[in-house]
C-alpha cells in the first residue's frame, strides 16, 4: 500500500489525465517521479548493504559439490522453526545449506527492505514513463503562441534535475503558470 502523499499525488495525476489537462498531468507524475528518485537516493546505500548480505546468505555451490541429503537435515530444513538453528549450526555458506535458498531471520529484513526498494524503483520509472507520456499527448502545435510557451515551460520542468527540489518547484510553479495563461 502507498503512503497518503504518494497516493494523492497520483490520484492528482490521473485526475488531470481524466479532464485532459495533460501538460499538467505531466508536471504532477513529474513530481512523483523525484519523490521516489529522492527516496531512492537516499536508500541507495542501505540497498547496496542489503544486497550484499542477501548475496553472501545465498551463495550457490561450486559445480561438483552438493549438499547433503541426510534425513535430519532434510527434515530440519522443511521445518521453519528449524531454519534458523540449521543455518547457525551449519554456516550460511555451508553446501548443506547454500543451495537451498533460505530466507531466514537473520536475512528477512533484508530481503523485505530491497524488495522496498526495487519497488520504490519500479514507482519512480513508471511515473517518469507516465509523466513523457502526458507531455507527449500535450501536443504543443494545437494552439497559439501562449500554448506553446507553457509546453516549453513544462518541458524545461520535466528535464530539470530531481536533487534541486526549490529549482523543480520554482520551474513547476512557472510552468502552471504559463499553462494557465
Amino acid at each position: 500500500m502507498l503512503p497518503p502523499a504518494e497516493v494523492f499525488l497520483w490520484f492528482c495525476a490521473h485526475e488531470y489525465e481524466k479532464s485532459k489537462d495533460m501538460a499538467t498531468a505531466a508536471l504532477a507524475y513529474k513530481c512523483m517521479e523525484v519523490a521516489y528518485m529522492r527516496v531512492i537516493y537516499n536508500s541507495h546505500n542501505r540497498a547496496s548493504s542489503d544486497r550484499n548480505e542477501l548475496q553472501a546468505a545465498l551463495q550457490i555451490l561450486p559445480t561438483g559439490e552438493s549438499p547433503s541429503s541426510s534425513a535430519s537435515d532434510v527434515d530440519n530444513l522443511n521445518n521453519p522453526v528449524n531454519i534458523d538453528k540449521a543455518v547457525q549450526a551449519k554456516g550460511v555458506g555451508s553446501p548443506q545449506v547454500a543451495g537451498n535458498h533460505v530466507f531466514t531471520a537473520q536475512n528477512r529484513s533484508s530481503f523485505v527492505e530491497l524488495v522496498n526498494y526495487a519497488q520504490d524503483v519500479n514507482n519512480a520509472m513508471e511515473a517518469s514513463r507516465k509523466s513523457r507520456n502526458a507531455f507527449a499527448a500535450a501536443n504543443p502545435k494545437s494552439d497559439g503562441p501562449q500554448r506553446k510557451e507553457g509546453i516549453s515551460s513544462v518541458k524545461r520542468a520535466l528535464d530539470f534535475n530531481f536533487q534541486d527540489i526549490d529549482g523543480l518547484l520554482r520551474l513547476v510553479r512557472v510552468a502552471i503558470e504559463a499553462i494557465n495563461r
